[in-house]
This record gives structure tokens, sequence and C-alpha cells, in this order.
């Protein structure tokens, strides 16, 4: 029979090869009777600093008696029998359960090769689809030589960057996986990703995260996987137009010059392919604005948020760097805004990341290894329709865009007008004084940095909020307001400024054939959730199109 044990408590100085060992003394069995154990979830209680210890989710077979298992559940009530065998994923680099071929007179396109596009083209070229990925950007190779020579240089690619190329914005960032969506698909798309490379822990951590240097690696093996499968993928391949007849897709043309006819166009844009929400605005999508957030990014030493959030346990092997979560509900005498913590960066880098020329955009970066010795994070605070009128005087279903855009321009100049990016000690940003030599502990912010005033970037009220914010936080870790603290401009691209309409079957309301999936069409909010989104996607075309 199969057992299941929620809640199974292990302490920090004890190793994971004696679970089954500690298992079977708990249930006064001998150790060869508890077999095949499976983690299925593991997390971290750090609630108390003195008593920091690791709960565990387990599955495990036993050959107990009716009278030891009825024994044992009394004693235990977190122990549970299930009907069924588990299905405890075997890793693999495929995908397995689909092996019916769907016969189709057009081949899909995929515009953007990031996890929404790269799971899309996964599901449909093991469908025998043949998907053409088209993707802006550079395969890995040239994107990482262009991402490097615009950070030593500040020479940019506008097609190819931290947006835009193999992988989408996630390849360059810490590679976390962490989800709120609870999907029965989850486990087969960490499980490809885990065939590609990613770390098994992924599959069952609390917060599981894979870093940049390892995600590249597996951004490739799935890029080989659809080709393997059929599919195709086209760099420097830009979505310039396509044609709709009766309300149906025709074509799509491709760098202004190539045009594939098509009945099927899935939208894995990301949220900065500002020209192509522009297209789909043209060409008669339904979209409508959407909230998001922007802000600074803040790092400190990581050993100060190590201490901070484990105590006596700051440095355990088995505990990593610390992160945290943050959020803070801003109310003065108006509008009440939401302040919080986002894609933090344990013993990572500040890195340049926009996509469009005379503009400064910031984001996370960290190594698998999580190892430089600095934690960062956004703290952002939530915008809307309002605030975007009020700062560009545009009230379009694009002004999100504009607002993105007038603060990118203004990092800009406040930066010194060559892709610097303007930064200020926390100390001085609260008291609104002006930087001068930051000591030991400076930014990390690739291309370079100048010191300015981010009181001029943001609008006052959102720049009290993020003060406001900080300053709540440090009641929950302490140092967090540390005045040696580095706040780097500007954090804008945290999620699409726009949703593009679906109907009940994922396609572009009111339009046949199109299918607008991931974070660029504000149906998802990550790696994970744009990959879940892509599939799912996916996985519904195959049904309509196998009838």
């Amino acid at each position: 029979m199969w057992l299941k044990y929620n809640q199974f408590k292990v302490m920090l100085n004890t190793t994971e090869d004696r679970i089954v060992e500690m298992v079977a003394a708990k249930l006064q069995l001998p150790a060869e009777r508890i077999r095949n154990l499976a983690i299925q979830h593991k997390s971290l209680d750090a609630r108390h600093k003195n008593d920091i210890f690791f709960n565990y989710n387990l599955l495990f077979e036993t050959d107990c008696t009716e009278y030891e298992l009825e024994s044992v559940l009394q004693r235990h009530p977190n122990l549970t029998v299930l009907s069924d065998v588990p299905s405890i994923a075997e890793i693999s680099t495929g995908v397995n359960e689909l092996r019916k071929k769907i016969n189709h007179t057009s081949r899909p396109v995929i515009v953007g090769a990031g996890p929404a596009g790269l799971f899309a083209g996964l599901k449909l070229a093991a469908a025998g689809l043949k998907p053409i990925i088209i993707e802006r950007g550079d395969g890995l190779a040239g994107r990482i030589e262009k991402v490097n020579r615009f950070w030593k240089q500040g020479i940019l690619d506008p097609n190819s960057n931290i947006q835009y190329g193999l992988g989408g914005a996630g390849t360059f960032s810490d590679g976390k996986l962490m989800t709120r969506v609870k999907d029965p698909a989850l486990p087969e798309i960490l499980n490809l990703m885990v065939g590609c490379g990613g770390p098994p822990e992924i599959m069952y951590w609390q917060y599981p995260h894979i870093g940049t240097d390892l995600l590249r690696e597996v951004v490739t093996k799935l890029q080989e996987r659809i080709i393997d499968d059929g599919g195709e993928i086209r760099f420097q391949s830009c979505l310039t137009d396509f044609e709709i007849k009766e309300s149906l897709l025709r074509s799509v043309t491709i760098n202004r010059q190539t045009v594939i006819e098509t009945d099927l166009l899935l939208l894995a844009i990301g949220n900065s392919a500002r020209d192509t929400y522009e297209l789909l605005v043209q060409k008669g999508l339904q979209l409508i604005p959407k909230a998001f957030a922007v802000g600074f990014r803040i790092e400190h030493p990581q050993d100060m948020i190590n201490k901070a959030q484990y105590g006596q346990w700051a440095g355990h092997p088995r505990l990593g760097q610390a992160e945290y979560h943050l959020t803070f509900q801003h109310q003065p005498t108006g509008r009440g805004r939401g302040v919080y913590s986002f894609c933090m960066c344990p013993g990572g880098m500040v890195v340049g990341a926009t996509s469009e020329i005379d503009a400064v955009v910031t984001n996370g970066m960290s190594y698998q290894a999580r190892d430089s010795g600095i934690a960062n994070a956004a703290i952002i605070v939530t915008v809307g329709p309002d605030d975007f009128r009020n700062l560009t005087g545009d009230s379009s279903v694009l002004a999100g865009l504009a607002f993105q855009r007038e603060l990118e321009r203004r990092a800009f100049q406040l930066g010194g007008s060559n892709y610097s990016a303007p930064v200020q000690k926390l100390g001085d940003f609260l008291h609104k004084e002006l930087s001068g030599d930051f000591g030991p502990f400076k930014p990390t912010y690739l291309p370079g940095y100048t010191p300015a005033n981010l009181w001029e970037l943001l609008p006052p009220d959102l720049c009290e909020a993020i003060a406001d914010g900080i300053q709540s936080f440090a009641r929950k870790i302490k140092g967090f307001d540390w005045p040696e603290a580095v706040l780097t401009g500007i954090e804008t691209r945290t999620s699409a400024p726009v949703r593009i309409l679906r109907d009940e079957e994922r396609g572009a309301s009111g339009i046949g054939g199109i299918y607008p999936v991931g974070e660029g069409a504000g149906y998802a909010g990550g790696i994970i959730s744009s990959a879940l989104d892509g599939w799912k996607t996916a996985d519904t075309i195959i049904s309509k199109l196998d009838i």
C-alpha cells in the first residue's frame, strides 16, 4: 500500500539521506519496509529563528498489516492511505503522453521564443503540427554576445537583448519557477525542465529556481526537442503584419517581406513588444489597459539578509541564501496603493534590461550558485490608468506603454544619457538628498551608474509610497532600511501594461485563428505560469483540430 505523510519535520542538521530511517523510526517499522520514498513537497519554516526546520510531504510504499496500519494511523494524524498508486513523474526530455499525430494543412506560427512560445511549440510539435516559431532576437550564443556588449560598452541591439531572444526575458534573470497557479499540467512542465537539465528539486521545492546559467542550458535543449519533433525556430524574425479576411487569420508577414500562409497564430510576444501591441490595435484586436507596478531595485549585503531571516543559522549549508517576499498597503488621504518586493534575487546583481534606444530599465539576475554576496529585489508600487493619464496625458488603451516609456526616458537622462542608471543611497532617498561617494558598498548595475535624486524620476506620490513601504519592511526584516543600501532606477517591465482579450477557447475575441498567450497577453506572470499558458493553449488547439 501507498501512504502519504504530510508536514514531516526534518531539522537543519539532518540530511535527506536519513529520511527513510527517520520515517521508519517514527512509524516504529523496520527501515526496509519503507520503500520507494519520494518527496512530493519541501518547504522551509523559518518563522522562529531558534527553531528553523524543513517540512516534507512524503510518499512511500509499505507492507503494513491491517493491525499495524490501524495503530500507525491513530498515532500519526498527518499520515493518510492513498487509494491509488501515486503518479511519480519519470524524468523525460519529450512530451511523452502524446502519440497521435494531427493532420493540418498549414503550419502554426508562434511569435516569441520565451516560455509561452517554447512550451506551446513543444506541444504542437509533438502533435505533428510542425510549428514555426519566429523570434525577433538571436539564438543563445548571439544573444549573450550582444547582451555582454551592451553591459560592457553601452551598445544596444533593440532586437536582441535581455528582453528578446531564445528563452525570453527569463533567460537573464534568477530563473525563478514559483507560481501560485495550481494546474494538473504543472508537474509535466517541471518534469520537462528537469529532463532538459534543470535541477531535480524544482519538482518539489517551495522556492524553486534554476539560475540564469542553468536556464540557458534548459532552453537550448527545449529548442532541440522542438526541432527534433519537426518544429522550426527562425531567429531575427519579427512579426510586422498579418492578414485577416472575414474575421479569420489568413497569413502573417515577417520582417516586412516574408509571407507565411497560416490559419493559426500564437502571440507569445512577452511584455516588452510595444510595436507588436501597436500592430494588434491597428489590426482590430481587442486590448484593454492593465494595472502593473513600477519602482526601483534595492541592494543589500546578502549576509545582512541572511542574518535577519535565519538568525544564528545564517550561513548553514542546507539553507543557502535567504529570500524575502514583502508587501505593504500604502493608504494616505487619497488612493491606496500596494507596495511590494518583486523578483528578489539572492546573491545576484542588477543589470540593464532596456530594449529601446535612449531608455534605462533595470532587472535582477543571479546564477544558480547565488554567490555574488549581494541581495537585490525590485520595490515596486502599483499604477493604473489614472497614473498613465496624469503623467503622459494619454488615456488610450496603450497609455501604459507611454507611461513606461516616459519613465525609462527620464531614467536615461538622469543617468547621463549613456545607458548608465540613476542610483541613490537609501538613506539619502528617504531624506530626498543627492548621494555622494558610495563607499565600499556600491551599485552592481551594468553598464554603469550615476548618482541622482530618484524623486526626480517617479511622481512624488509613488516615491512616498515606496519610501513608506521600505520603512514598513524594516519592521519585518532588521536592517532593511540600512542607509547605505542602494536604490537603482527604473523597474518598469514587471508585467504587461495591457491584456489581449480572449474568448472561452483561448482565442482572440472576435478573430478566428489568433491565440494570445503568456505574460505579454496579460494572462501570466513569470516563467512557469507563462509556460503553462502556452502549453494549455496548444492543448486547446490540438483538441479543436482532432475532431
